[in-house]
């Protein structure tokens, strides 16, 4: 892989995010299968929606990044040098795009799955006192 993929901020920041989203992610579906802390998960539940949702933004924001690094080395190279910087400002861009994307969907994923759980957990919950003697 080049390395020029990781030296934009955009990117850094895109896999920051991901990685503290998987992270909270993870934790609390670990909790919910072990049966602890459903009000910490319906409290963080929200907020990860929003970091989620955030990662695609972000990889869109690399896009325009990179256009705009692509034409203005357009506008300011001649020949073959021009090629080269508008083909890399081009896969800069698509590169940034697919990262925010790759990274979001499965988290969408997951989050869906922690809700699944946490509402599980909240029925079970409310059922069992009603059944206790």
């Amino acid at each position: 892989m080049d390395t020029q993929m990781f030296d934009s901020v955009i990117v850094w920041a895109i896999l920051a995010l991901g990685l503290f989203v998987y992270q909270k992610l993870t934790y609390f579906i670990v909790r919910l299968k072990t049966g602890h802390g459903n009000e910490t998960v319906q409290a963080w539940s929200d907020t990860l929606e929003r970091l989620i949702s955030a990662l695609p933004l972000l990889g869109l924001l690399g896009t325009i990044m990179g256009l705009l690094d692509a034409f203005t080395a357009l506008a300011n190279g001649e020949g073959l040098t021009a090629t080269s910087a508008l083909s890399e400002g081009i896969s800069s861009a698509l590169w940034t795009t697919q990262l925010g994307l790759v990274i979001a969907v499965p988290a969408w994923m997951l989050l869906s799955y922690m809700k699944n759980l946490s509402t599980r957990e909240e029925l079970a919950n409310a059922i069992q006192p009603a059944t206790a003697p």
